[in-house]
This record gives structure tokens, C-alpha cells and sequence, in this order.
């Protein structure tokens, strides 16, 4: 909890020679690594150096410039050892692509009856609020890697356990597992639907092609290194732009601002946040983006704050063309995106590329975050193909048994699991830390990791009470409408 472990580690990599000024490195590496974590201390201003012994020298010379990131990533693949700075462009691209899919596939159909304007307020709502949460994660997730002198490796799971205790652990395991298991149904029965429309005669159907889907993505998953996923995800991602902005284009031709501004309606609002919360999880990929960016608290929030607002804002665009296009006096029963499809051959290429890149990129993210997580559960691997049979094989049986179940899916999940565990677990999690922090009174910090470590998310207790207020009352609310709807059957 002091960072103990972190200390004596940062004893044997700041005095003396640095992992990264030897000339090889003999530890064992993982086989889906391609390059080794090395536990480190760096400072601002540091530029990418190649040269260990200019690196060495950059140790030396420590002055009073302001602690940046906590470690070094370091390339040991080769005879000498070399620092790999991470991108931050990519940890964008995997947040903002983690956050576009399913959920925002459903987003008009489930904005329809509140209306653009009002939708559109709850959007960046729901977009400030969960990039609090994010940031939250952020703050506990770079607090337990120094007190598990560790860079890598590090699951919501192991946050838990560190800041909440034992039953805090089980409540968000199983929370976590549920949405993790309810979204991934979403997925593989949305890409069945997919390519039934496409290609109606896609033999053996919607099963076949979601099992197809669900063979593909697992065997690369499992097989490829983090940073060949990373690279797979920016390339699919760039695809979700490919298609959405010529989506747009041609969806502005066919819609006005009358359709657009037909409906407002502010107390169906409510209604519409189990679907954006689901929208907008993207937190079990902070632990990746921590780690790619070596533990840069300033980079990660970058990271997290815009990889956030690109999906925000493309929510509200794509809820603007399908809402627009949409006749004012046309049925409440009309699905507003079948209605985009039939406007042209083209229009309908469009929006099925983009709901396929969409669901390509959250899958990614989700299936890769579960399996670490039972891998950390089962004390393995992801080298074990067991966490990703667990991962990958229930979310396929169930959406094969269970057909049409995408929107009740997403709204199981948004309701509570997303809400429970994002958004009222991350600021209890952060709250404890700061109190552990505070406690440990380190006036001489071997790991100096405490400057580095300061609050992700401004505004002290008070932030971190609103965030847990605004989730803890809707997740009341939702389950006070459960009851009630069940006792007046």
C-alpha cells in the first residue's frame, strides 16, 4: 500500500547501473512481449535516447525539474538495450476505438423519442462523467503499479483488491465480468446480423458467421503480441473514419433541420443513459495505455480525455444524420437506421462498414481486457489459452441460443454493471488510494514516485463525491424502477 515493493526495486535501477545502461538484458520475456518493462525513475525534459550511456548520464544529472513518467520501456530484443517510447497517438486511437461500438450502433434508436437537443446535452454529460471515472482509474492503476513494483500487469482486478478490500473485490469481479460477458453477446450477435445482411446467402446464416467472427478475432488475439494488437486496432479504427465521415456526408443530403429538431423532449433523457453509459467503457484498456505511455500521468490523461471526446462528438454527428433523415411525421416504430440504409446501395455500404469496424475495434479491447482479467483471477497467463476460452466461448453459445438480443444486451449492462463498476467503484478506489498515499508520509521517497503520483483528477474529495453521487443515485434509481415494475405485474 506505501509503495514498499517499489522502493526497494527503485534502490537496485537509481543508484548504480540502470537496467537500461546494461548491455543485455537476461530476464525471461513473456512470448506475447516485444520488449521487457524496465522499473525505472525519469525526469522532464527527457528526450528518446537510444544511447545507454547517454541515458546513464540523463540519470546522473537529476536536478529540480518536475518527476515524469515512472519507468522506461525498453526494447531487449536486441544486443543492446534501447528505450521504445510509447505513442501516444495509438493509446488515443485504442481508447477512442474501445469506446466506439456496439453502444453507439444503438444510440438513434434509443435517442429517437428525447430528441436530438436534449440526447446530445446527456451525450456530453455522460462524456465528462466517464472521463472522470477514467481518470480515476488512471490515478489507483499508477498508484499499484509502484506498490506492486510493476509496470505491466496490472487488471482492474489487482485495483480492487488494493483499495477495497475482499468484498469490494467480489462485488466488482462479478460486475466487471457481466458487462464484460453481456457486451460481448452484443458483439458477436451484431456481426452475424452483419453479414446476413450483406450476404444473404452466407451459408449456415447469422450463427456461422458470428462463429466465424468469434474463431477469427480469438485466435488473433491470443497469438499476437500487445504491440501487434495496438497496431491492428489503429488500423480498424481508422476504418470507423473511413466510413463515418463520407457516412455523414451523404446522410446530411437526405436530412433538414425540421427532421432534426421534430422531437424534444427532456423527461425521456433518462431513459437514454443506460445505452450512452455502455457507450462511452472504455476503462479496462487504461491499464494498456498506462503502460505504453511508461507510466506518464500527463500523457495518460491526454490519452484518456481525447480518446473520450472524439467518440463523444462522432456520438452526437451519427445521432444528427440518422435522427435527421428521419420524416417528422413518420412512425415512433420506424427504425431510424434502416431508414438511413434504404436512402441509397451506397448509404447502406457505409453504415454496414462502419457498425463492422465499430464492433471489430470494442471487441478487440473487451475480449483482450477479459481474458486478462481471468488470467489474473486464475493466477496465469494470457499465454494460457484457458482465460481466453472462458473469455470468448460463453459470449458465442449464449448469442447463438439467445437471437435479438443486442439492445437488451447493452441495457442490462449500462444499467448497472457499467454504472456500478466505472462509475461508482473508480472514485471509492481513488479515494482510498489517496488516503493510503497520505498515510504513507514518505519524507524520503527511494522511488520517487510520489510527485508523480499526484491526483489525475482535480477538484480533490469533493470531484470525486460527485462522481459517486451522480452514479449511486441513477443506479438507485434503476433499480427502484426494477422493483416496481416487478411488483406490479
Amino acid at each position: 500500500m506505501c509503495l514498499a515493493r517499489m522502493r526497494s526495486h527503485a534502490r537496485a535501477s537509481t543508484s548504480g547501473a540502470s537496467l537500461a545502461s546494461s548491455p543485455r538484458v537476461n530476464h525471461p520475456l513473456s512470448s506475447r512481449s516485444v520488449r521487457r518493462i524496465a522499473l525505472r525513475v525519469a525526469r522532464r525534459p527527457r528526450a528518446v535516447v537510444d544511447d545507454p550511456e547517454s541515458d546513464a548520464k540523463d540519470d546522473a544529472l537529476r536536478g529540480d525539474e518536475d518527476l515524469t513518467r515512472l519507468w522506461s520501456n525498453v526494447d531487449a530484443q536486441s544486443d543492446s538495450v534501447t528505450r521504445v517510447a510509447g505513442n501516444i497517438a495509438s493509446a488515443v486511437a485504442l481508447v477512442a476505438g474501445t469506446t466506439l461500438g456496439a453502444g453507439m450502433l444503438a444510440l438513434p434508436i434509443v435517442l429517437r423519442d428525447a430528441g436530438f437537443v436534449p440526447s446530445t446535452v446527456v451525450i456530453l454529460a455522460c462524456w465528462a462523467f466517464f472521463a472522470c471515472s477514467g481518470l480515476c482509474v488512471l490515478e489507483v492503476n499508477l498508484g499499484t503499479m509502484c506498490a506492486l513494483g510493476r509496470a505491466g500487469g496490472v487488471t482492474f482486478n489487482a485495483l480492487a483488491e488494493r483499495t477495497l478490500g475482499s468484498n469490494g473485490t467480489k462485488v466488482a469481479t462479478a460486475s466487471y465480468a457481466f458487462i464484460h460477458y453481456a457486451l460481448l453477446v452484443a458483439y458477436v450477435q451484431k456481426v452475424g446480423e452483419l453479414a446476413t445482411e450483406a450476404f444473404p446467402t452466407w451459408p449456415g446464416g447469422s450463427n456461422a458467421a458470428s462463429v466465424a467472427f468469434t474463431a477469427t478475432m480469438a485466435t488473433f488475439l491470443y497469438l499476437a503480441s500487445p504491440a501487434k494488437i495496438e497496431k491492428v486496432n489503429s488500423v480498424l479504427f481508422t476504418g470507423v473514419i473511413a466510413t463515418f465521415v463520407p457516412l455523414l456526408a451523404v446522410a446530411a443530403q437526405s436530412g433538414s433541420a425540421e427532421n432534426l429538431l421534430a422531437v424534444s423532449d427532456w423527461s425521456k433523457t433518462p431513459a437514454t443513459i443506460p445505452i450512452i453509459a455502455v457507450a462511452f467503457v472504455y476503462h479496462q484498456v487504461v491499464p494498456v495505455v498506462a503502460t505504453s505511455l511508461e507510466g506518464d500521468k500527463s500523457r495518460a490523461q491526454t490519452a484518456i480525455l481525447l480518446g473520450t471526446l472524439i467518440p463523444a462528438l462522432m456520438f452526437i454527428l451519427w445521432d444528427a444524420a440518422v435522427l435527421g433523415s428521419v420524416p417528422v411525421d413518420s412512425s415512433a416504430t420506424i427504425d431510424p437506421i434502416a431508414t438511413l440504409q434504404a436512402a441509397s446501395p451506397l448509404t447502406a455500404t457505409l453504415v454496414r462498414g462502419f457498425e463492422l469496424f465499430a464492433v471489430m475495434t470494442s471487441f478487440l479491447g473487451f475480449g483482450w481486457g477479459l481474458a486478462g482479467y481471468i488470467a489474473d483471477g486464475l493466477k496465469t497467463t494470457e499465454d494460457d489459452p484457458l482465460p481466453w476460452a472462458l473469455a470468448l466461448a460463453p459470449p458465442l453459445i449464449f448469442a447463438l441460443t439467445n437471437p435479438d438480443v443486442f439492445l437488451a444486451a447493452l441495457d442490462s449492462a449500462g444499467a448497472f454493471g457499467v454504472l456500478v463498476v466505472f462509475g461508482m467503484m473508480p472514485p471509492v478506489m481513488a479515494y482510498r488510494h489517496r488516503r493510503a498515499r497520505t498515510e504513507c508520509s514518505i519524507e524520503n521517497d527511494p522511488a520517487e514516485c510520489l510527485p508523480v503520483l499526484q491526483p489525475a483528477l482535480p477538484g480533490g474529495d469533493v470531484a470525486l463525491l460527485v462522481v459517486f453521487t451522480l452514479a449511486t443515485a441513477f443506479v438507485a434509481d434503476e433499480t427502484n424502477g426494477l422493483i416496481q415494475s416487478f411488483i406490479h405485474r
